[in-house]
């Protein structure tokens, strides 16, 4: 119906991943509609979870990053990586979560699992790019495909 709050037709997700060639440490970025991710939460939490601004967010930094430990994993040269949300960042009806990992310096390959929000939306599909130094690779994953592998 007209009416329904917020539906649209594209459900995608952009991941973008930043490591400075020979740093212990790397940033991962995940921009998701916030009223899909608030439905997301509501659903594995069976509670009510605002992100309608940063404050809000940052107050259930714990469930979101439960959230994403269960849907979002992160290899780097096959060591799982821990994800911690650093800050949430308001974006017109979306939002940006900053992540930070501890990570190799050289990293020769990167596996990715990344099936949040499919759970609620079967044709989300989450858009990854990677830059490790001054190369780049790019993954989509979809439901059917829920893990992508890059080497450097």
């Amino acid at each position: 119906s007209l009416d329904s709050k917020g539906d649209h037709a594209i459900y995608i997700s952009v991941v973008e991943i930043n490591h400075n060639q020979g740093d212990e440490m790397a940033t991962i970025k995940v921009k998701v509609f916030t009223n899909d991710m608030e439905d997301a939460l509501k659903n594995a939490f069976n509670k009510n979870i605002s992100l309608m601004d940063a404050s809000a967010c940052n107050q259930n930094k714990t469930d979101v990053e439960r959230y994403f430990m269960k849907h979002f994993s992160y290899s780097v040269n096959d060591k799982l990586l821990d994800l911690r949300l650093t800050t949430c960042e308001s974006n017109g009806d979306a939002i940006w979560f900053h992540f930070q990992i501890d990570c190799p310096s050289q990293w020769k390959e990167v596996s990715i699992t990344a099936d949040y929000l499919m759970e609620l939306f079967p044709t989300q599909s989450n858009v990854v790019s990677i830059h490790h130094g001054d190369q780049k690779r790019f993954l989509r994953i979809t439901k059917s495909e829920s893990k992508g592998v890059v080497t450097f």
